[in-house]
């Protein structure tokens, strides 16, 4: 092989290599990220204590009655291995780069595979370019169900052993799995005895967590099926709304994508219409107000379609205009990619300005000295109580039960009925100290948080 095409080889993956260099540069993942991080944190730490009970019910948080799993355990399960395997801060690490690299990378090697080396190098850098940065940067199993599904896509024609392993790991990873996996088999070909046999494999898994959720639903506070709708959180006046902006031109070149794949390979546009409909309309019944997980959903398969796109649409320009009009169609794809990839990386969490050197510091930064004084003073079966803020930092961090879990904002996602209840230590957090209280309100101490 000629070094020239060993160099075309690499273009497609070009976005990929890019992406890689600055996560090293940019360790935001040596520390946690907050929010759902802390909750899968919480999760992870559960399994890791009692693995069989952890999979399937959280007691970890919500103290006494706990509440039934919010998402299927593979992706906490996974996390548990890890943890235990390298410990948190590995696992964490691990998880968060994992997840961009491999979003990333499928993107480019489907498009380059199916559409040529222009829609795989573009796909790539589309790939960045998503609704909600924050949802790609943190470990959380939402991020894997887009790869998945494109693997899953890939798969049902060429190889049906491997769709079939995507699509149960997507059964067992997150919840919207069980509404898009099943019907692209049926819209396949609902006559092939093939897909008939993965749908009656996949069937039993679908059936007992469909089941799951439909006899814990009454347990979980969610404001019902249409809170999404009446609760819609809108883009906020502020940087996150570029991105948005830049997404939905990505997402409007994907549906000329689109389009062109309905021309050109009719089966493979039926397989991503199906999943990109079915996950972008469920998500407006059961996200907290959050419409945006339904495009964070098919960001992924769209920037694959706006990689296609742009193939097409330079080919089509070169062929029939001229160089200077395919090659300014090229540059202007490339300031919008670029825009895309340049927002994502500002999203990136600085932690506290620290490169590398922040693995002198503790995985729980500021919270350290907390954790420390409650392994130190309480027993390892010992009921806490805490602020709302705390509740989950406080489970994964040291493993006790706690008698909270709601959010600060609402009681969405809580269990239906439950009370927090002091105990014997209550830990409050206020204005930079963490105050420790007794049953009685008498402090106990307080904790500076920690700076580095």
């Amino acid at each position: 092989m000629q070094v020239k095409d060993k160099i075309q080889l690499l273009i497609p993956f070009t976005p990929l290599i890019v992406v890689a260099i600055v996560l090293l540069l940019r360790p935001y993942y040596l520390f946690p990220a907050g929010g759902d991080t802390e909750f899968h944190l919480a999760r992870a730490r559960e399994i890791l204590q009692n693995p069989f009970y952890g999979l399937f019910w959280d007691s970890i948080t919500y103290y006494p009655l706990g509440r039934p799993v919010w998402h299927q355990p593979l992706f906490n399960a996974v996390y548990a291995g890890l943890w235990y395997v390298g410990g948190v801060r590995f696992a964490e690490s691990f998880l968060s780069v994992f997840q961009v690299l491999l979003t990333v990378g499928i993107a480019s090697w489907f498009a380059n595979r199916e559409y040529g080396l222009f829609a795989g190098y573009f796909a790539g850098l589309f790939a960045l370019a998503v609704p909600a940065p924050s949802t790609l940067t943190a470990a959380i199993p939402a991020a894997y169900i887009p790869i998945l599904a494109v693997l899953t896509i890939y798969y049902i024609p060429q190889d049906k052993k491997k769709a079939f392993i995507s699509s149960l790991i997507g059964l067992w990873t997150h919840m919207i799995a069980l509404f898009c996996f099943i019907p692209l088999y049926l819209v396949d070909n609902y006559k092939d005895k093939t897909n008939l046999k993965i749908i009656a494999i996949l069937l039993p898994f679908w059936l007992f967590w469909a089941g799951y959720w439909v006899y814990f639903k009454d347990k979980l506070v969610t404001g019902g099926v249409f809170y999404t709708l009446t609760h819609l959180k809108l883009v906020p006046p502020h940087p996150g709304s570029y991105a948005f902006l830049i997404f939905m031109t990505v997402f409007i070149i994907g549906f000329i994508g689109l389009y062109l794949l309905y021309n050109s390979n009719y089966r493979q546009f039926k397989l991503f219409t199906t999943y990109i409909v079915i996950v972008m309309f469920f998500s407006l019944f059961g996200f907290n107000g959050d419409f945006l997980r339904g495009f964070q959903f098919a960001a992924l398969p769209m920037a694959i379609l706006s990689g296609f796109a742009v193939e097409r649409g330079y080919k089509y320009l070169y062929k029939s205009r001229s160089r200077v009009i395919s090659s300014a169609f090229l540059l202007v794809m490339i300031f919008v990619s670029m825009m895309g990839a340049v927002i994502f990386f500002s999203y990136l969490p600085n932690q506290h300005g620290k490169g590398w050197d922040a693995l002198e510091t503790p995985f729980e930064g500021e919270y350290a000295p907390l954790k420390e004084y409650i392994e130190n003073n309480t027993s390892p079966d010992e009921i806490l109580w805490s602020d709302r803020e705390l509740a989950e930092k406080v489970a994964w961090m040291t493993g006790r039960r706690v008698s909270n879990g709601l959010y600060p904002d609402n009681t969405y996602g809580g269990t239906r009925g439950f009370v927090d209840k002091h105990q014997d230590i209550n830990i409050y957090q206020d204005d930079g100290y963490i105050s420790i209280n007794d049953l009685n309100n008498n402090t106990l101490t307080r904790i500076k948080l920690a700076t580095y």
